[in-house]
Formats: structure tokens, sequence, C-alpha cells
């Protein structure tokens, strides 16, 4: 007798799930399967386990879902659901009780809001999702615990369990959440804070980044794979302030996908017939490609051998012990010693697994070069370097502690003394150094993202399941089209990896892809920066043959592999101990022995809270020792550490002193009868707090200042938000939480929309759009109201003159209780209170500037005040140079040459930018000046002004740092040691003269317009421009080829829009027979915020590198109202709106009509002929435009449509490039038609009567 079934099949990303149903809707089997990269051959082999269980089965429905659903469904014959649904009708089955569902998976996690239906029980009313990023996920936490060596299923929550003080790692980002791991093993963190640390910061992540503030009624139910770890059960009980039996987690919690899967299809009406495992045995049989590939790489091993091969140890001719020095590299997948003789041969090394155990690791790798040396040699000195340099310093006791750059350096120039440039990629980090002369000139390492360095490579090669030593690169050699994956983003790469293996693509090709990928993330790092002649590659990465291959295919050089290529940082180090030692005659070496394994030491963390930083600080306490602490961002526990010697001025500390005054040390308010007024101590407040605390005191307000930004206020940050921003931004949110703690009445954060000019008058003086909107974002995020605290957000432009601000502020008058003369009055005497501020400023950056005698002793922070001030964001690094002997000064205690950007850039609109590239200019013309920028991580504005900054300098060397929540600075003082090491071999003196020149440009006519295509409105502006006299033409669409272009000429920072129109700009001037002589692009421009207005200026930069100084730009301004666009004819402005207009038009008739067609393509040829006729009406003038219009209604009427049932319209909105370009959106449109909907999409008329609206209003 047959048994009927309803199956039910969840393809994810880390595993497969089945789930049997009977006709009651009860469960009946189900199975929960790793596929390790092999999703189609799994699922097969639990389809036809079923069938051997269940001989009498017969499927008569099958529903799909997960990641790689769609494909399941299509071979199997089952229907595919989408996730949401799935998971939805599961809980509500399961777990029907939850009104809130937490679902988390391999690599995505949902929040699904029930709500009760008389009828139907608990339905779906609301969603939330991770958006592209798949971080914080299961695949996240699978990660983390192969690195640390704990098995996934049991162990590692369990382990959770024991912390009592969970460290503080990031969650949002898997790449910064290694960084962080790293570091806190370096200073000896216990694995099982380190583990429930990251548990904790998997549900921080949800919160802050999924939930973003939606209300989440309990009981709540949590379902997913990542339920069965107990660890981050406890931290979501306690991230959610969770009673016991708020959170629920069914038995089936593993497998709910499936069920739901089952559910879903079992309710449907739809019919399709189940075909069986069989089926997927017939697709397996046909190799299946990846689609968007790259060339397949050569095999060729470019002369090198891999020469790792030691000298043997021999006694001198005296008979005495030879002399050996030891390097010590501490890594975050490796720990490296070697032993080099007094000939700097190798006699001894070690490569080791760290495994999250540096102190371990070191003394099995000194204890096993001891062995092999024991009793032949004399120690001569010891030196260490890596991550963790410095607490294996004091542990075996080195005499030379030195950063990476230097080491590998060191190593490069004694194998290859004539290479001119090392590329190196370790676990967690990459590095270009560039070398002259044997000197380090130049250098770049990855900033806070570590994407696409070794420890990524290894963790894919595991989900390939190929050896990362044996297998990967031979793999990668059988690749006939080597994938294109993401770039960048560790996840976005992942991301497409995982869809590339769901459709059955070979390993060989993805392996190749991989291979490509860590190549085109590192040339991002390397950026503009030159790669010479002789390129060396360095670091344990270059043990693949595949990733060398790809380096010389991408490049186009011979890349040559050193010997010891995987211990070279040891090798630099143990020179530069020998090189310390010899300088220094009868010094004996601080080295406490081989042996170190029986050497006792306990390891214990905690929170300091002496002062508002409240650091994480770990205690090594070694046999015998003083206690040594690691983590602390002041001097409470350096006292033994820090260097002899007079420190210089702590400029920073004087400048809050000038900024803030008393109120550094006004913890509480005095609650003196007058009205409290909270200001965040964040963004404007940096450089405005003169002004607005001496007009709120004018006003008769108490102002209090919220604390300084320390752990508590991130962690309340990160709470908070709602979207996903820098930093600093993220911050306001948990310094407006600190006042209200606080017990103000009011917090002032007024939307500052543009800044005044000291000297030089830009056109426009713009915040970027984030800050000007920070009271809003704050608003929607925090529920002031509830704790009745009055939000006070005037619009203030203080570019329009201190009348028109006293204007603006008349409304906070008034709820303060003051006249608007006496608002007046108190803006005359907060300006005041600003110029003296900035007075005193100058006049000590003039002193200091005055006092420097010697060259690379001072550096000047290149920053927004609130980046580059607030020790919460800088690190504390102003105070680190200190400790280093070097003068840190602020930018704008220097006044600066304002007037040469002027004349230089005046397109530039961010106030921010202006002084940045000014400070730029006045460290290049300065020799006893060098820079640190700081920027900020997923900074807009910042993606373009990094241009301007490099543009600025000319060549002279800079340090180029971006912050983020990230915490870890050990990266950031490795920046600064060397950089300051790569001064010793440059010369400042010849980057002063250096001037910015324009080259000339031919100038004449005959020339032909050439606009980027972003919408077919570009085929009427181009019609109107024919129709004025100009030759005019439309760049071909934008296709793939232009993405890859674009990538090649940018850094991945800047927005998509840029990068695709970079890339047709690009496409067209490398053409073959482009003459840059005749040729113009049309880019228009604005005044900004938005980052759109600086597309032409790097555009420009971009061709000006060609050698393409003769092709010109145009660039009309929407300051202006576009005016320049109508310098052709006075018509032009009249015949180009008409165009635009009718082409709105048309794509509307379009919208409407498509999805009732019924016959397919018939209103996409209506529409192709409709705009031919608006395209020509308009190059004859478009007089007769509104007759032709008549006709174009003819072509859509005549289209064959069935509407007798009308579709829902589905609005799509968002910015103009994005929500009009089908390309970059996907073409959303014939998506929505496509699942049964009518797209309403903003059409491009908006944008231009905005922007007339603005310029009508200036």
């Amino acid at each position: 007798m047959r048994r009927d079934f309803y199956l039910g099949v969840d393809v994810g990303s880390i595993s497969v799930k089945t789930a049997l149903l009977d006709s009651e809707k009860r469960v009946v089997k189900t199975v929960y399967r790793r596929m390790f990269g092999k999703p189609l051959p799994v699922l097969k082999d639990i389809l036809e386990e079923l069938q051997d269980e269940f001989p009498d089965m017969r499927v008569l429905k099958c529903g799909a879902t997960g990641t790689g659903g769609e494909l399941a469904a299509t071979i199997i014959g089952g229907l595919f659901f989408n996730e949401v649904v799935a998971q939805s009708r599961a809980a509500a089955h399961v777990v029907p009780s939850a009104r809130t569902v937490i679902e988390m998976g391999g690599q995505d996690s949902k929040l699904i809001i029930m709500k009760k239906d008389d009828l139907k029980g608990a339905v779906l009313e609301d969603f939330a999702m991770n958006t592209v990023c798949a971080a914080g996920t299961g695949s996240f936490l699978d990660q983390q615990a192969t690195r640390l060596g704990y098995p996934i299923e049991k162990e590692f929550g369990e382990m959770a369990l024991k912390s009592k003080n969970p460290a503080r790692v990031a969650g949002r980002c898997s790449v910064f959440a290694k960084t962080d791991m790293i570091h806190l093993q370096q200073v000896g963190t216990p694995d099982y804070d380190i583990v429930a640390g990251l548990c904790f910061a998997v549900a921080r992540s949800f919160k802050s980044n999924v939930a973003r503030g939606k209300k989440m009624e309990r009981p709540i139910a949590f379902i997913g794979g990542v339920a069965s770890n107990i660890g981050v059960v406890r931290g979501f009980e306690k991230e959610l302030e969770l009673a016991d039996g708020e959170l629920l987690i069914p038995e089936l919690h593993a497998v709910t996908g499936a069920i739901g899967a089952a559910l879903s299809a079992l309710e449907s009406a739809e019919e399709k017939q189940y075909a069986g495992p069989a089926s997927i045995t017939e697709y397996l049989g046909v190799r299946r490609a990846v689609e968007n590939f790259l060339e397949p790489m050569t095999h060729k091993d470019n002369g090198h051998d891999y020469n790792i091969a030691v000298h043997p140890i021999r006694p001198n001719a005296d008979g005495s012990k030879p002399v050996v020095y030891i390097g010590i590299d501490v890594g975050s997948l490796s720990t490296n010693v070697v032993a080099l003789d007094e000939n700097a041969h190798v006699v001894s090394r070690r490569y080791l697994r760290t495994s999250g155990k540096p102190i371990e690791a070191v003394a099995r790798g000194l204890k096993e070069v001891g062995e092999e040396l024991a009793g032949k040699v004399e120690v001569g000195g010891v030196g260490t370097t890596g991550s963790g340099r410095y607490m294996t310093g004091d542990y075996v006791g080195a005499d030379a502690v030195r950063n990476e750059i230097t080491a590998q350096a060191t190593a490069a120039v004694h194998f290859v003394p004539d290479c001119d440039t090392i590329f190196e990629i370790g676990g967690q980090d990459s590095k270009y150094i560039a070398l002259k002369d044997g000197a380090v000139v130049d250098f770049e390492m990855n900033k806070v993202c570590a994407a696409g360095t070794g420890s990524f490579i290894e963790e894919q090669a595991e989900r390939l399941n190929l050896d990362i030593k044996r297998d990967f690169s031979e793999a990668a050699f059988t690749a006939d089209r080597p994938g294109k994956f993401g770039e960048r983003c560790t996840v976005f790469i992942e991301s497409d990896l995982v869809a590339n293996q769901q459709k059955g693509s070979p390993a060989g090709d993805l392996a190749a892809g991989l291979a490509y990928s860590i190549v085109k993330n590192y040339l991002q790092v390397v950026g503009d920066r030159k790669i010479g002649d002789k390129v060396l590659f360095q670091g344990g990465v270059a043990w693949n043959k595949a990733v060398v291959a790809a380096f010389s295919k991408v490049t186009g050089k011979k890349i040559h592999i050193p010997p010891h290529h995987d211990v070279t940082g040891a090798i630099g180090t143990a020179l530069i101990a020998m090189r310390y030692m010899k300088n220094r005659p009868g010094l004996k070496t601080r080295f406490k022995g081989f042996d170190l394994s029986g050497r006792k030491y306990k390891v214990s963390s905690f929170e300091c809270k002496a002062c508002d930083n409240v650091c994480d600080v770990s205690r090594v306490k070694f046999e015998d020792e003083a206690a040594h602490y690691y983590g602390a961002r002041c001097e409470l526990f350096e006292k033994t550490s820090k260097k002899e010697g007079a420190k210089p001025p702590d400029l920073f500390a004087e400048r809050n002193e000038l900024l803030f005054g008393d109120w550094l040390d006004k913890k509480k308010p005095l609650r003196d009868g007058r009205k409290v007024v909270g200001i965040p101590r964040v963004l404007t407040t940096y450089e405005l707090f003169p002004f607005w605390s001496t007009f709120l005191e004018e006003l008769g307000c108490e102002v209090v200042l919220s604390g300084r930004t320390n752990q508590q206020i991130v962690l309340e940050s990160a709470v908070l938000i709602t979207a996903e921003t820098c930093f600093p931004i993220k911050l306001i949110h948990g310094h407006v939480a600190d006042l209200v703690n606080k017990g103000v009445d009011a917090i002032f954060m007024p939307s500052v929309l543009t800044l005044g000019h000291d000297k030089a008058k830009f056109k426009a003086s713009q915040l970027c759009p984030y800050v000007q909107a920070s009271s809003y974002m704050v608003k929607g995020a925090v529920d002031l109201s509830a704790r009745n605290v009055e939000l006070w957000e005037p619009p203030v432009n203080f570019h329009r003159g201190d009348d028109k601000v006293a204007r603006e502020l008349a409304e906070v008058g008034r709820k303060a209780g003051a006249s608007r003369s006496r608002v007046a009055r108190a803006v005359e005497k907060a300006r005041a209170a600003q110029s003296r501020f900035r007075d005193a400023m100058w006049a000590r950056g003039a002193e200091v500037l005055a006092g420097l005698r010697e060259k690379n002793k001072a550096v000047v922070i290149i920053s927004r005040p609130y980046n580059g001030c607030d020790p919460g964001i800088n690190m504390d690094l102003p105070r680190k140079l200190g400790d280093m002997g070097i003068t840190a000064i602020p930018m704008d205690m220097l006044a600066l040459p304002e007037e040469a950007i002027l004349a230089q850039n005046p397109d530039m609109y961010w106030r921010s930018g202006q002084r940045i590239q000014a400070a730029a200019e006045a460290v290049r013309k300065n020799p006893l000046l060098n820079a640190v920028y700081i920027s900020n991580f997923k900074c807009g504005p910042d993606s373009f002004i990094n241009y301007h900054v490099q543009s600025q300098m000319r060549g002279k060397p800079f340090l180029h740092l971006e912050v983020d929540e990230h915490s870890a600075d050990a990266g950031a003082i490795t920046r600064c040691e060397a950089f300051l090491d790569s001064l010793e071999n440059t010369d400042p003196a010849e980057y002063a003269g250096r001037e910015h020149g324009r080259p000339a440009r031919a100038g004449g006519g005959g020339r032909k317009l050439y606009l980027p295509y972003m919408c077919d409105h570009a085929y009427s502006l181009a019609a109107a421009y024919r129709h004025s006299g100009v030759d005019a033409e439309v760049l071909p669409k934008t296709d793939h080829a232009s993405l890859e272009t674009g990538r090649k000429f940018s850094t991945g920072k800047e927005c998509i829009p840029f990068r695709l129109t970079l890339g047709d700009v690009m496409k067209k001037a490398l053409s073959p027979g482009f003459e840059p002589a005749k040729s113009t692009f049309f880019m228009p421009s604005t005044e900004g915020p938005c980052r759109f207005g600086q597309y032409s200026s790097v555009l420009r930069m971009q061709l000006d590198k060609l050698g393409m100084h003769d092709a010109l730009m145009l660039s009309p301004n929407s300051e202006v109202g576009y005016d320049g666009v109508g310098e052709y004819s006075r018509s032009f402005k009249r015949v180009a709106w008409r165009g635009v207009a009718a082409v709105d038009v048309l794509q509307k008739l379009l919208n409407e009509t498509r999805p009732y067609e019924v016959r397919l393509g018939s209103t996409d040829a209506a529409y192709k002929a409709a705009l031919a006729v608006v395209v020509k009406s308009v190059e004859n003038g478009a007089k007769d435009i509104f007759e032709r219009m008549y006709d174009v209604l003819d072509l859509f009427r005549a289209v064959e449509a069935d509407r007798s049932v009308r579709r829902p319209v589905i609005g799509v909105v968002g910015e103009i490039y994005v929500r009009l370009h089908s390309f970059i959106n996907m073409n959303v449109e014939r998506r929505i038609e496509e699942m049964g909907g009518e797209a309403w999409t903003a059409p491009f008329g908006e944008w231009i009567f905005y922007c007339t609206d603005r310029y009508v209003s200036k």
C-alpha cells in the first residue's frame, strides 16, 4: 500500500534539509546534512535514502526553499517558495504561540513578525533580513570555530557558557571579528571569553543590523541551524533582556525551512510532478560551467623552486660555538621561528599554526629549534615582529621589536638586493612595499577590511573540500572558465561562490576564480602605486601556485618567490636583531632560553573603569616576573614601557581644553532652575562647541555635554542604529542615550547644512548628507518623547551669514523663552567665542611650527575634527605618536592655504574636502611636516576626497588610516611605526616645489559629445544637442565590461553609479580609433552634498592619467539651474525638457501596458518605435512633440492586452541612477512584472523639478 507524503527541501549555503509530512501535516521524517560545497549530490543522496527507508513512498507534492531551492525545485519537479514565506509558515506550525521569530542560517538571518488571524491562526505581518552582507550568521560562527579549533556542533557553544567576562568582538563583519579575535589572542585573552564574545556579537549584530528598532513582541521563537548553539542562545537572552520562557527553541528548529516548504506545497493550488533523485543524476551528468568567467591561468613556476633548505650548523674554527640570532613572527594563522648564523644563513626554521594560542605556538617553535641546535650554538640576540610582537617580546626576552613592514623589507633586500616591489599576503593582512636602493620609500596595508587574505582562501578551500596545500592549485589549473566573483568583501565573494556551487560548477573553476579574487583584492590595496620590475611575493599564500599564476596573469609581471618566503618576517626581524646587537658591542641578549614550554603563566582580563575609555585589559603574569598589561589606551599600566626622554606636547589635549573648557569635568547638570540642554559630543560639536555652548548659555540654558566616546557608548549606539553608516554617525545614538540618562530637558542637535569660510570663498560649503540628517536619524531611532526629552533641531546654514543664522535659530529661542533680539545678541556672542577659539588654535599652531627643528618629528593629523580629535574614534593615536617621540598636530591648528585649493579645485563643495585638501597642501610644502590622514570606513565623501588628497600630496608619502567601530589599535600602531621607519629614506624637500599643473588641452570645434547611458532619456538629450548643432552620441549601454573597467580605474569605495559611469567613459576612451582632441564627455555636476557633483573631477583625473588631456569634460551645474547646457542654442533647454518629459510618458505607458500584454514582446516593440518617434521630433526641435505623442499613444493602444485582472501596483523609488538603470537594478521592473505586479517608477523629470526648486529657492 502506498503512503502519500509531502516533501520539503531547503538548500542553504552550508547544509541541505528535508522534511516529509503526511496529509495531516504531521512531520514524519527530517534530515539535516552539511553539504561541503556539493548541494545537489547531497540532496540526491538524501532523497535516495528516503526512498530506501520508505519504499512505498509517493510524493504528492514537493516544495523547495533556500538560496539553492529554486534550482532544486526546477530539477526535481517542486514548487519554489520564498524563504520568508516558508519559515513563517513553519513557525506558525511548530511554535504557534510565537509573536516574533528569529531565523538564522548559514548565510542569512531574518526577523519575522507574526500576528494572529481568526481564520488562519498565526500569519506573517512584517519581516526584515540581512542585506547584501551575510556576516554574523552561521557560516561566520563556523569559520571562527574552525580558527579556534573547537567543533561548532556542541563544544563551541558550551565553552561560551564558561565565560564571566565575554570579550568585545565585532559581529557585523566576519573579517573585523577575525581581526578582533587575533588581537585578543595576542594579548592572552582566554578562548572561552572570545567564544562568548562571538556569540554575544552575533546577537548584537542581529539586533542592530536586522531588527533595526523593530518591536520584538514576546514570546520569541529562535529557529534555524544557529539555534542549536547554546552560546548564541545565551547571547540573545542577554542582549534582548528576555525572561525565562520568553525565548522558545522548537525541537525541529534546524529544519523549519524544509517543513515550511512542505506545508506551503501542501496548501498550494499549483500542481507539479515530483521527478525524484534520478532527475538530479541526469542534471549532474552535464558539466555546468560558471556563467561569468575569466581567462584560464597558465601553470608556471616562474623559475622558483620554493627553496626552504637550511644550512648545516658548524663549530667555529677555534672550536667555539657559533652565534645565532633568533627571529620570531607571530601572526594570525602562523607563528614562525628562525635561527640565522652570523652569515645570515637560515640554520633552523619552524612554520607553525598559531591556532589561537600564540604563547603556546612560540614556546613550541623555540623548543623545536632549541632541540635542533641543542648545545651547538650561542644566542646573540632575538627579534620579534607580527601582530603579537610586544607580548612575545616580553615572553621570550626580545632585544629588538619591529613592525612587519620593516621586517619583511629587510628580509627581501637580504635575498634579492635589487628588488623594488614586495607583495606580501599573510593570514589576516596584506602589504605592498616599494623599495628604492634597498630602503622602504612607500608602503600600504589593507585598512579596516582584511578581505582576500590567507585565512579567507583557506576557509573557502575547505568549503570546496580541497586541501589548500595539496589540491587547491592543481584544481585551479584544470579550470577552463575561472569564476568571476565579487571583490573587496569576503562575504560577497563567498556568496558568489555558494551561488555557483549550487549550480553545479566544477571545483576547479571555483578554485581558479578564488585565486583571481585574492589577486584583485590585493591590487585594490595597492591602488595607484607603481608596481616595479623586480616583484617579490612573500608570505604563506606564496605557497599557492594558483595565486602566483593569477598575479602574473593580472599584472603582466614576472613574480619572484624568495627563499623561505613563508618565514620572511621572522628572517627580517632576526637580521634586525643581529644588526642591533652588533652595533652595541658588549650588550648581552635578554633571551630567556629555548625551553619556555614549562614556564608557567596566567592570563586574565578585566574591564578598567579608571577613566571614560572603559578598556578591556588583559593581564599576563609570567612566572617570576611582574605582570604585563595589554589593551589599555591610556598610560595607567604602561609605566615600565614608556620611552625615555621628554615627550612632545599633547596638542590634542590642549585643543580639547580650548574647545570644551570647564565642560570637560562637568559630569551632571547643576539643576539650578535653568532649562538643561544636552549637546552630544559628536560631529560638528568637535569644532562648533564654543558657538553652541555660548549661544545656549546666553539664552539662559544650562549646557550639559555628553561623555567621552567609550565602549558603553559604542555598544549603546550599536543597539540603537537603524542604518549602516560610518562610525561617527553611529555614535550619535549612544551619545544621545548618554544625555537622556543624565536627565536633560532637551537635546540640541542642529541640522547643520553648511559651514562658513575663513578666507577662500568657495561656491558651497556643504556637510555630508548623514551629518545634515543626523537629527532626523536619531528621531527615528530613539524614543525621546517617552523620556519627556525635547529635540531641538533647527536647520542652520552658516554660509549665509549670522543674520540669517539668527533667523534660523529663532525657534530655539522661542523654546528657551528668549526674544528674537536676544537670539540675535546670543548669535553675536557665540560668533565671538568661536573666533576666539579659532584664533587661539592658529596662534598655538604657529608656535609649534616655529619650534620645529628636525624632520620627521611632527605629523599633522588630517581629518574631520570629529574623527581626528575624538579619542574614542582615533584610537588615541595622537598620544601613541607622542609615545614614539612624534608631535601630533591637529590640522585646524594651522592657518590652511584654502585660497590655493580654491584656485586648483573650485568645484569641491564639501567643507571637509576643502580643508583636508588645504591641509595636504600645507604638509606637502613644509619639509618638517608629514601627514597621517584619518578617514571613515564607509564614508561616501571620503571615497572621492581620497583622490584629491593623493593628488595634492604630489607623491609625498603619507599614512592613510580608515577608522570604524573595530576597536583593535595594534594595526594602527604597526602602520605608524612602519610609516616613521619609511620616512628615514625619503627627502621631504623634493616634494615642496611640486606644484599643481593643469595640462594644456586642445581647443577648437569639430568635437563629438559622448553622453553616458543612464536611461533612455539620454537618447532624447543627445537629440537635443544635435538640434543645436552638436555631434552628440550616447555611449553603449552599460554591461559587465563596463563594471570591470570601472573597477580597474576606481578604488572600490565609490558609489556604484560612479563606477559604472567611469567604466562606460573609460571603455570609450580606450577603444580603437578614439581621438581625445576630437572628443568631449558629458558629465553634469551639482553643488552637493551627494557625490554626483564630484564625478566629473575624478573622471578628469583618470583621463589625465591615461595621457588623454585633450579630451574635454562638459559639466553643466545644478547650482545655476543647468544653464551651462544652453550655450549651444537659446532653445536648447526647452527642447531638451520636452524630450525628457516625452520619454517619461513613454516609460509610464510601457509600465502600464507590458504586464497585461497578450503577445510577449509586443509592448517592447511599441516602446522602441515610440522612442524613435520622440528622438526624431526632438532632433527637429520638438515643435511637433505634442502631435507626435498622439502617434505614440496609438502605438501602445495597438498592443493587445488583457486587463481583466488588475495587478498590484508596486512603486519603485530611490536614487535616480539606480532606479532608472536596468543593468544595476537587475531589471527590477521586469522582475515585478514576472511576479505578477505592475511597476510604477519615479520619473526622471522628478530630478529636474527638484533641481529647479533648489535653484529658485537660493
